[in-house]
């Protein structure tokens, strides 16, 4: 699917983990401030410019099929087979349905429509829940629309395995996980074949995908940390392969909605590594002295003191600021697969919060290697 923003995610998901915090100490205004500046295509007017990295979005959903064909057989390369099925379906199958996000208490659904009309891609992202908004995609093109005066609403949610790098980014951190080939199943009424993405070490979570027996389509993906189910995102209902018209693409919203850019270039969904030019070139004024293996630094937003980090398949998020007069002690909230680290950066009156797809243990244990660089 098209491309989302992954500074909403950051948003949502840290003022969700505030409010909850907020509730906790009995105050009725933030103790734990994050500031910046405001940008066209973000949550609110916020300030942190675009954060989790090209996942471009954890708000996007990105699914497909291969073309129809044999099953792959069974053997040492199944897992393999299947997971290039996934990762090149999207380019290959119309196909239309509603999916459904649960991450903790959060439920979203949201209606897909994907076509492929002269090899280019076209993808509309219905919010069915909360106020009115959308996510169009044509090519490498994505907007974001809602109704003239609305409050921007969070983009939408993401989810590592429904980006169009994902298998990419997995084939190049082999050594970091494990995968293999589980049960067969049922999901979204279509004959499903399970795959275990499991890491080789705890400092990160793991995937278990259903995917479409006869297209390759995926059709659910579950977050889990061990055996325990942090995020669970799945089609409820899903037609594959139909002919579909662009009339099917058309929106739903009046035609005086407001549009905001979220993506105007060649970037795919997903953490991927960056390319030459991009603003991880500039030298950040902190960074952090220990990350898990294969993580590495794929944006800089300088003025905001923001970094972003990314193994291709999960992202986290640093931002240092002056800690505030009324601040809280030292936190760690989770969210569904989502942590929240904040604490003062050792040796100084600044404060480092982190927010991403980790375990809480190494969360903490990145922020609490975060150290002022000298330039």
């Amino acid at each position: 699917m098209g491309c989302g923003s992954g500074y909403a995610r950051f948003h949502r998901a840290r003022g969700s983990m505030l409010a909850g915090l907020r509730a906790r100490c009995g105050s009725s205004s933030p103790r734990v401030r994050l500031r910046g500046r405001p940008g066209p295509g973000f949550c609110d007017g916020g300030a942190l410019a675009a954060v989790l990295a090209r996942h471009c979005a954890r708000a996007l959903w990105i699914f497909g099929a291969l073309l129809a064909g044999t099953l792959p057989a069974a053997g040492a390369d199944d897992a393999e087979r299947w997971l290039e099925r996934m990762g090149s379906a999207l380019r290959t199958e119309n196909y239309v349905g509603v999916v459904t996000y649960v991450r903790g208490p959060e439920i979203d659904s949201v209606r897909v429509v994907h076509r492929v009309a002269g090899g280019r891609e076209y993808e509309r992202l219905i919010h069915l829940n909360g106020q009115p908004r959308e996510i169009y995609t044509e090519g490498a093109r994505s907007v974001y629309l809602q109704p003239q005066g609305a409050t921007i609403a969070p983009h939408g949610v993401s989810l590592g395995p429904f980006t169009r790098t994902f298998h990419d980014n997995l084939a190049l951190n082999r050594n970091l996980y494990d995968v293999t080939v589980g049960s067969a199943g049922r999901v979204a009424g279509r004959s499903a074949q399970q795959l275990l993405i499991r890491p080789r070490q705890g400092d990160r979570y793991g995937y278990e995908l259903w995917l479409d027996q006869s297209t390759g389509l995926l059709l659910q993906s579950v977050l889990v940390d061990g055996g325990q189910i942090l995020e669970a995102f799945q089609f409820a209902t899903v037609d594959v392969g139909g002919k579909l018209s662009a009339q099917a693409l058309a929106s739903t919203l009046p035609e005086d909605s407001e549009v905001h850019v979220l993506s105007d270039g060649p970037v795919e969904g997903g953490a991927a590594i960056p390319s030459r030019g991009d603003s991880v070139a500039e030298s950040p004024s902190f960074e952090p002295g220990w990350l898990p293996d294969g993580f590495m630094r794929v944006r800089l937003e300088a003025r905001d003191n923001h970094l972003s980090y990314s193994d291709g398949l999960a992202t986290f998020s640093l931002f240092v600021e002056v800690a505030p007069a009324d601040e809280m002690p030292d936190l760690v909230t989770k969210v569904g697969g989502t942590v929240m680290v904040t604490q003062r950066l050792s040796g100084s009156r600044e404060q480092v919060t982190l927010v991403g797809e980790l375990p809480a243990a190494t969360a903490k244990r990145v922020a609490d290697s975060v150290r002022r660089v000298d330039r």
